[in-house]
């Protein structure tokens, strides 16, 4: 309320909405939903994209900063671990670190979907 209320257009949060807390599902959990919804009545512009689409991610910051007269929150929709197939949508690595065989495969893996 306070970024909106001085209109801090120069302010720009970022949410990686990949649907999964610590302990599971935000379903499961506790859900946010809907997010954008949730900045909107605060007086925040909101912008949603898909966040592994860099191009989507640019246009994002270049319209926040046309904004004028109030904050902006982007919401990324991204896949947790995306690429790694022991990792992607796994809650428990959030906040874990791979192993030395684990961080091989990974690193394996990511570099045959570039």
């Amino acid at each position: 309320m306070t970024a909106s209320h001085y209109k801090l257009d120069n302010l720009c949060v970022i949410v990686d909405n990949n649907n999964l807390q610590i302990d599971g599902s935000v379903d499961n959990v506790m859900s946010p939903y809907p997010i954008d919804e949730k900045f909107k009545s605060f007086g925040f512009n909101v912008i949603n994209i898909d966040g592994h689409d860099i191009e989507q991610i640019i246009k994002a910051f270049d319209l926040a900063k046309s904004v004028k007269g109030k904050p902006t929150a982007i919401i990324a929709k991204t896949i947790k671990g995306k690429g790694v197939s022991f990792m992607e949508n796994q809650a428990g690595w959030h906040g874990k670190a791979p192993n030395e065989e684990e961080y091989k495969k990974a690193i394996k893996e990511l570099k045959k979907t570039n």
